[in-house]
């Protein structure tokens, strides 16, 4: 059985998780449905971003199912697995992925949150990284907090495994926004707006080459991001009509 729905309106592909029960947990039958699922959002021209959603308001994910852990007899690597392809292709998506968090965002909820591009909580939902708990050592958050929040906070959070407020992680640069529960679903739904209406080939290379870079120094990723952007304006139509919409004081028609 699959705990999620998967839908397409407005050219934003859903991900709504749907296991209230068990605070919106992943198994994995789901993480597999979400990985197939996000290929064909990748492939599909009608999607311009991919939202990550939930079930109810007590959790936007918990992680991954301790029951399913149990039955396999502890064994990490068909979870790592799962989770490494699953994230390697959020980040290889070409198109701009949000999550709404509101609840609890913890362990691999965590995890799915800080590998989407923006992400929205509300004010009173709750991250945190509670694996060492666990006896387990994370290895996906913190590469990614390392950069976020530097080597102290990265230690803090992984190692005291408390909770931090949304407030406190916007504050520290985990999420995009933090906005009153009562907001979220409008401030989700002008974010969405906004990344629908830009060029798709021009999102796909800036959020490519953004993630490339994270990779090289400070010098040689500005290099790589200036020789995308050389190189789209040589061959690519968008920035013309960008400019030329802009000029005429309309809409851009982005060519597809």
């Amino acid at each position: 059985m699959v705990n999620a729905s998967f839908t397409v309106t407005d050219g934003v592909g859903r991900v709504r998780l749907e296991r209230d029960e068990k605070l919106n947990a992943i198994d994995l039958p789901t993480k597999t449905e979400i990985i197939d699922r996000l290929e064909a959002y990748r492939d599909d021209g009608e999607v311009r971003a991919v939202l990550f959603e939930s079930e109810g308001d007590r959790a936007f994910c918990a992680g991954g199912d301790l029951q399913e852990v149990y039955e396999m007899d502890y064994q990490l690597i068909p979870f790592t697995e799962g989770w490494d392809e699953l994230f390697t292709l959020m980040h290889d998506l070409g198109k701009p992925t949000v999550a709404k968090v509101d609840g609890y965002a913890l362990g691999g909820g965590f995890d799915l949150a800080l590998h989407t591009d923006i992400v929205v909580a509300s004010d009173d939902a709750v991250l945190g990284q509670p694996e060492i708990n666990l006896g387990l050592v994370n290895h996906f958050s913190p590469p990614l907090l390392h950069r976020m929040v530097g080597l102290r906070k990265t230690l803090e959070i992984m190692m005291l495994g408390e909770t931090l407020s949304a407030e406190e992680a916007a504050e520290m640069g985990l999420i995009t926004r933090c906005v009153p529960a009562d907001d979220l679903d409008d401030e989700v739904d002008t974010i969405l707006d906004t990344l629908t209406s830009k060029p798709p080939r021009i999102m796909k290379k800036l959020k490519e080459s953004i993630y490339a870079s994270l990779e090289m120094s400070p010098s040689s990723g500005r290099d790589h991001i200036e020789r995308i952007a050389v190189e789209s304006v040589r061959v690519d139509p968008d920035h013309p009509e960008g400019v030329d919409a802009q000029l005429e004081g309309r809409e851009p028609n982005w060519p597809q």
